[in-house]
Formats: structure tokens, C-alpha cells, sequence
């Protein structure tokens, strides 16, 4: 492409425009050219094709062009003795003109990850900065971290999120009984697995309402109010007719399967709800596992989840049987609570092989403002749904008081009972 010679650095014309760096993980056999091949792909997933074409005009260039901003490799080799054998890998940063795509996520992320097959290169995209500009367009969370804690009541420890076992397959009468336990013995928010959304042996409408006014129940009789988050994941426009069924019958918190639905989707349901949306993170392995291509899991499930709107985001606990690494656990974390511009924090959601032992971890790890999934580590305690809630709860005041388990279940048979089954 003759044009690829402009697609670097950052001429008057972007900088004088809002962009969007991408900043990817680049794989190259040793005799390909990275410059060519980065140059390549930031004229192909803009304005370019595999071959010139008339209709490209200085002014297209000037302002819908992307370009090369640095390309780095990793080990940094100067000399001709020190190429590898095989492959060579290669930090590449991008930008990306956000008139291209505006605030359609969809479409940034068909602009930065496309991977157009005329260009197409091993690449695995790692972070997007975007600018304040996009990020005010984009808003975030409407409620996030503190609106989460402010619907609870709950601001001074770690918040019980208990979702519903089994997974699906139940009727939801028969429900009832295991969201009055977990209500009455203290759960925070409680919530449809992710495999249950509204089929035909149980509707969404007929079990927000028996949810609705069994936690109303538990409430006028206890003090406490569970708060109840529906699964209202479907295809667009049934998602955004289920959101508008589940607020009108009393749901407290809707989710979304966000990466399965895809993140327009979690945008039209964010843009349109009264209430806090948790996305959650199922399917996001397949496009983030492998070392050379997709996305970067805290940039997934961390930074566009946010921007997408998420209040809160479920993402995989490292002590469960899927083998996520602790940095990249801690990454999403942060992601989903540093500063960023002006948007709100979202509530952190770890899930998976949580138990009174590994609840206290995760809090020592992450501080207090998560909120913490746990399912079988409720209802698999020896005592049932109930005392597994007072285990949590008993870890939780430990963990943040800095004393250990084993002292804490001096005082907490559900918690000693928690510990003989799952040991710290």
C-alpha cells in the first residue's frame, strides 16, 4: 500500500483530534518486518485495503487514517547475531481516530481487533487508552461501586452476593425455599445463575415476582432486605424487554451475560435501566486465553465492561478449579476501580471456588469494596444455606480485623464447621 508510509506518528491534523492508542502484543517470523506488518494493520483496519483504490483523498488521510506510534520488540535485539530462530514478539501501539467509530463499542472493537484478513497479523490486543472525550460519550456506570453499597446499606466490609444452585433445570417455586434461607441469614444480593435467564420451566416474569415478595417477606420479618438481581440475558431486543418486566416487578439488580451478548448489548440495557447492571463474564476465556490473540482479560473484563456502563462485573476467582493467574485476578480489579477520567468505580465481582477460607483471602488481596460470589460455598456447608452465609459473614469480620480464621471459629461453629470442610 503506497499509503502506509503516513500511517505513523502523530501529524497536527490527529493531534488536533480525539484518538483512541491500542496497544497490542505482536508476533512476527524472524524475517517479517514489523514496522511493515504494524503499518499494515493500522492502514487496514481504517482506511486502506489489500490493494490502492481510488477515492483516498489527503483529507481521509489527515483525519481517518490510523497510525503507528511505536513499535517495540521484546527482548529488544540490536544486532544481526542476536536474532532468534522463529518467531519474534513485538509491543505495538496504534491510534485510532474516534471519528471512525464514535461511541459504538461494537464497532471500536470491529476498528482495534477486526484484524482485517488483507492485514491480518498474530496480534493480541492488551489495553485501549481512550480519550476523555470518548470516555464522557461512553459514561459508565450509572450507580457503580458506591450506588451499589448505597442499595445495599452495607459500606464498611465486603458484600455476599449468593446465586442460586442448582444452576438451572428448577422450576421457581422450587427456588423459594433456598432464597429464604440465604435471605434470612444475611446475604446481600442474590442472583439467577448465568445458565438461567427466561426458558420455559421457568419464566422470568413468574420468578421475580415470587422472589420479589419472599425478600419483602424475609424484610417485614427480619430487618434485612436481600436484594434480588435477575438474569435478563437474550437476544437484544428480548433483553431489553425482560429489563423492562424485571424492573416493573419488583427485581432489585438485572445482570447480563455481557461477553456472550456482546457489549452493544450491555450498552442499550445500561443506557435504558433504573436499575444497577452486573455484567457477567462467561464466554470470555475464548477470546482471551490464548497468549497471541484476542483481548487481554483486564481490558475486557475490566476497562470496556466499565465504559460499557457495568455497575458491577463478575469475573473468575483465581482459587477455583480454572487456572486464571493471581496478577491478572488483581489486574481486573484495579481496572475496574482506578481512576478514570470521570468515571464511576464498577463493584469488582469475584467468583468461583469461594468459601469462607478463600472470601477472607480475596478481601485481604482486594480490600472491602468487592462483592463476593459464592454458591456452593453456601449451600455445600454442613448446616445448610443458612449457616453457610454466617460462616461468610464470620470470615468477612475476621478479614477485616485482621484476625485469624482459626480464632475467629473459637466464636463461630458455622465457620469452624466451614474451615473442617474447606481448610484455609
Amino acid at each position: 500500500m503506497t499509503f502506509a508510509t503516513h500511517a505513523y506518528g502523530l501529524p497536527e491534523s490527529l493531534e488536533g483530534q480525539p484518538y483512541t492508542l491500542a496497544t497490542y502484543y505482536l508476533q512476527a517470523e524472524s524475517d517479517e518486518n514489523a514496522d511493515a506488518k504494524a503499518a499494515s494493520l493500522a492502514v487496514g483496519q481504517s482506511i486502506g485495503t489489500w490493494t490502492e483504490v481510488p477515492g483516498v483523498t489527503p483529507e481521509m488521510l489527515a483525519h481517518h487514517l490510523a497510525r503507528v506510534t511505536g513499535v517495540y520488540e521484546v527482548p529488544p535485539v540490536e544486532l544481526r547475531g542476536q536474532l532468534p530462530d522463529g518467531q519474534r514478539s513485538y509491543i505495538v501501539q496504534i491510534a485510532f481516530p474516534e471519528a471512525n467509530f464514535g461511541d459504538q463499542l461494537p464497532l471500536l472493537l470491529t476498528t482495534v481487533l477486526g484484524n482485517d484478513i488483507s492485514t491480518a497479523a498474530r496480534i493480541k490486543l492488551l489495553d485501549l487508552r481512550v480519550s476523555r472525550e470518548l470516555a464522557g460519550r461512553l459514561g459508565g456506570p450509572r450507580f457503580g461501586l458506591e450506588g451499589i453499597r448505597q442499595k445495599t446499606g452495607v459500606t464498611d466490609r465486603a458484600l455476599i452476593l449468593k446465586v442460586l444452585k442448582p444452576c438451572t433445570g428448577f422450576p421457581p417455586e422450587a427456588a423459594v425455599p433456598w432464597f429464604e434461607e440465604s435471605a434470612r441469614a444475611g446475604s446481600d444480593v442474590i442472583k439467577d445463575d448465568e445458565l438461567l435467564a427466561d426458558v420455559s420451566f421457568n419464566r422470568l416474569e413468574r420468578r421475580v415476582r415470587l422472589f420479589h415478595e419472599t425478600a419483602e417477606r424475609v424484610y417485614q420479618e427480619t430487618g434485612h432486605r436481600a436484594l434480588y438481581c435477575a438474569n435478563i440475558t437474550d437476544r437484544a431486543d428480548r433483553t431489553l424487554e425482560n429489563l423492562r418486566r424485571a424492573a416493573e416487578l419488583g427485581a432489585d439488580l438485572v445482570m447480563v451475560n455481557a461477553v456472550a451478548a456482546g457489549l452493544g448489548t450491555l450498552q442499550a440495557v445500561t443506557a435504558h435501566s433504573q436499575l444497577p447492571v452486573l455484567a457477567h463474564f462467561a464466554g470470555y476465556n475464548a477470546m482471551s486465553e490464548a497468549p497471541g490473540s484476542g483481548l487481554a482479560s483486564p481490558l475486557l473484563l475490566g476497562k470496556l465492561l466499565r465504559l460499557a456502563g457495568a455497575d458491577a462485573v463478575s469475573f473468575p476467582s483465581p482459587y477455583s478449579a480454572y487456572p486464571l493467574l493471581g496478577e491478572n485476578f488483581a489486574r481486573i480489579a484495579r481496572a475496574l476501580r482506578l481512576p478514570l477520567f470521570e468515571i464511576k468505580p464498577s463493584l469488582p465481582v469475584p467468583g468461583g471456588g469461594i468459601h469462607p477460607a478463600t472470601a477472607a483471602r480475596i478481601v485481604r488481596e482486594l480490600g472491602n469494596d468487592v462483592m463476593l460470589t459464592v454458591g456452593g460455598g453456601i449451600q455445600g456447608h454442613p448446616g445448610g444455606a443458612g449457616a453457610g452465609v454466617r460462616a461468610l459473614h464470620a470470615a468477612l469480620r475476621a478479614a477485616a480485623q485482621g484476625q485469624p480464621l482459626a480464632e475467629a471459629a473459637k466464636e463461630s461453629p458455622e465457620l469452624a464447621a466451614a474451615l473442617d470442610r474447606w481448610p484455609a
